[in-house]
């Protein structure tokens, strides 16, 4: 999966844990206690990994797009992605 297909799947992802996180707050000011709290923090924690992830793209997108071309060139004559990359792989589920 290339790295513009993650930054989607993140997109989606956080439009996910922003429902998640909505309901969350919502039972947070219905019943305020420490478990709808945890929830919530986790929820919120969960969805500024998933923008971090995002963001750094948008700080590199010239890199990105550069490498991802690289990637492209190199499976068409090679078979393979080009072995060395600028900026750090993107990877479903791990922390940015």
């Amino acid at each position: 999966m290339t790295d513009w297909n993650l930054m989607t799947e993140s997109i989606r992802n956080a439009m996910h844990i922003v429902e998640k996180a909505h309901t969350a707050s919502r039972q947070l000011r219905d019943n305020a206690n420490p478990e709808t709290f945890d929830n919530f923090r986790a929820q919120l924690q969960e969805l500024t990994e998933d923008l971090a992830k995002i963001q750094t793209v948008i700080d590199n997108q010239e890199a990105f797009v550069r490498e991802e071309f690289a990637d492209w060139l190199g499976k068409a004559f090679s078979a393979r992605p080009a072995g060395y990359h600028r900026t750090r792989r993107m990877q479903p589920g791990a922390p940015s």
